[in-house]
């Protein structure tokens, strides 16, 4: 490889530096053009440093927002008194004073943020949850703040509406909501209530987090699917400590709630970037009650800066020695070709690639994987129990054409080491489901079998070792099936080979081929009854590998938090 002059070399990093060094550009009033931005409530007595890179949100005044901004940090305007502007879904206020409110407020939110064209904030709109047809009252309501926003936007604001309730879309609704996010911005507020923030962190990082990264990416949905863009939605995070509001709960240790707080951080990171929302806003820093009051704050804030930004405060300084300072646990990042890690390994995409094109369901393509990942856990197969079990397929169901079965595959889409290591899945089955005891079955249900399936062929044959197709017998009433089908074409009175799972092996025919129902049901009983328990286990495996495959994923991480379904997909049902 050829080096480049060290002269250039030197400029280039010199270069790189001032670049790394410059501040990001900053948008109106001075907010910086950041992905994601964050946007913290400052108002009160909430203990938020004062710096640069941060946007702080401020209720009134001047002296402080002032000296915010001459800190370096960016202020916006956060309304507490919306509902003094457009009244109630009750009482909604006189729609000609609607403008002059908005004039008023606009004013007031220049002199708070010192930018004439400030973002203002309105906390919040009530009854978002109404389903149509509203009241008179509530219409007029939902129109009072229509025409504040726009007011607002007419003046030069960049308009906000936070949302606490699961907003209706439905039939009208999803009208006014189009049209209030073609002016303002909706920031939905953030609840954890089901589970609450004490059964988060009882989940654990990979859960915990898993559930916060679902319930943000259901509350932007709501909004994306009515045809408002991502942009056009914001989130903003609940840290309150009063009781009842979705926050702390009591959490304790300390330790514990800042993990909380990091974690919350982390998932709303993630989802803005991946889903292009437009920004990160905060809410519970201050104490506006006696309930509310939490000496734990000002470490709180610290924790939620440094996972933005190590430079804004020292997270794990200010927790102390209990906090778990890792900002990798539980998060979205899996190595290069990985769609999910899990403790008993990968599903990585060139095992599930070759599944996808046979099957077209890239769902089903990963749940094959995952059972296979809990099956090698399970069974340890010899190298060469695929090829075994290959053969013995073939036999099956080409009568050992190995022709016919490759023309099989490649109509099926299937590589042939991809359909070796579905034999061997079934071979693991085999052995697991082996494992389980079955209750004997009813008299009635012998009989019920016996006449409902008199059509399946049968013969009663010799072997030389135990097999499970006759019941862990080396003699009995072979039925179709169950087992090989080549028994029922093994000529007369003569051994033939035939193939099962486990390999290779003699089988002597006792009688001719002929049907169940024509063999007696005391002579049949044996057979019926290895045919019933085999039946029986295959169902225990389906509830054992659904189980087994849920306790495999609790700790799982996968792309887009999308974990894969839990059950089975056996081969032939590929080529039906």
């Amino acid at each position: 490889m050829s080096r480049a002059p060290l002269g250039f070399a030197l400029l280039s990093a010199l270069l790189g530096a001032l670049a790394a060094a410059s501040p990001a550009h900053a948008r109106e009033c001075g907010i910086p053009d950041s992905q994601p931005l964050w946007v913290d409530f400052a108002g009160h007595d909430a203990p938020l440093p004062q710096k640069p890179g941060l946007t702080l949100a401020y209720t009134s005044g001047t002296e402080k927002p002032a000296a915010a901004r001459a800190a370096g940090a960016a202020t916006v305007f956060f309304d507490l008194n919306f509902n003094k502007r457009v009244g109630t879904p009750t009482a909604p206020a006189d729609p000609a004073t609607i403008v002059d409110k908005a004039d008023r407020l606009f004013d007031f939110a220049v002199s708070v943020t010192g930018c004439a064209t400030p973002w203002i904030a309105l906390n919040e709109l009530f009854g978002a949850q109404t389903p149509t047809p509203w009241t008179e009252t509530t219409a007029q309501y939902r129109e009072n703040t229509l025409v504040l926003l726009r007011r607002l936007a007419e003046r030069g604001a960049r308009p906000a509406l936070t949302i606490a309730n699961p907003p209706y879309t439905g039939g009208e609704a999803a009208d006014w909501w189009r049209e209030a996010a073609a002016t303002a911005l909706l920031i939905r507020q953030v609840f954890f209530t089901a589970p609450n923030v004490p059964q988060l962190h009882a989940l654990g990082p990979v859960r915990g987090s898993r559930a916060m990264r679902r319930g943000m990416r259901g509350l932007v949905r709501r909004f994306t699917e009515i045809g408002i863009p991502a942009s056009r939605v914001a989130l903003e995070l609940q840290f309150h400590s009063a009781p009842g509001q979705g926050g702390r709960e009591g959490l304790q240790p300390r330790s514990k709630w800042l993990e909380i707080v990091k974690l919350e951080a982390l998932a709303a990171r993630q989802v803005t970037n991946e889903l292009g929302t437009h920004s990160i806003w905060s809410w519970g820093w201050a104490t506006f009650s006696q309930a509310g009051i939490d000496r734990d704050k000002g470490e709180a804030v610290c924790v939620y800066l440094w996972v933005r930004d190590p430079t804004l405060c020292s997270g794990p300084g200010a927790a102390g020695p209990a906090f778990d300072a890792s900002l990798t646990v539980g998060q979205l990042e899996l190595p290069a070709g990985v769609i999910c890690t899990l403790p008993a390994g990968e599903i990585r995409l060139d095992a599930v690639a070759p599944l996808l094109r046979a099957l077209g369901d890239g769902d089903v393509a990963r749940s094959v994987v995952l059972e296979r990942l809990v099956l090698g856990s399970e069974v340890k197969l010899e190298p060469e129990a695929a090829l075994t079990a290959e053969l013995a397929y073939v036999e099956e169901r080409y009568g050992g054409s190995l022709s016919a079965y490759l023309v099989a595959l490649r109509g099926a889409g299937l590589t042939r080491a991809a359909t070796r290591a579905l034999l061997a899945d079934e071979v693991r089955r085999e052995a697991i489901r082996s494992r389980f005891t079955t209750l004997p079955p009813s008299v009635a249900a012998i009989a019920a079998f016996h006449a409902t399936y008199a059509e399946l062929r049968a013969r009663l044959v010799e072997v030389t070792t135990p097999v499970a197709w006759l019941g862990g017998l080396a003699q009995g009433l072979a039925l179709e099936t169950v087992a090989p089908r080549r028994i029922f074409a093994l000529a007369e009175a003569r051994p033939g080979w035939v193939r099962d799972l486990r390999g290779r092996l003699e089988v002597r025919p006792l009688e001719p081929t002929t049907s169940l129902g024509a063999v007696p049901l005391a002579s049949a009983q044996p057979a019926i009854v290895a045919a019933l328990n085999r039946f029986a286990r295959a169902s225990a495996y389906e509830r054992w590998i659904v189980s087994a495959g849920e306790r495999a994923l609790r700790e799982a991480t996968c792309l887009g938090d999308e974990l894969p379904q839990t059950g089975t997909v056996g081969l032939d049902s590929l080529f039906d």
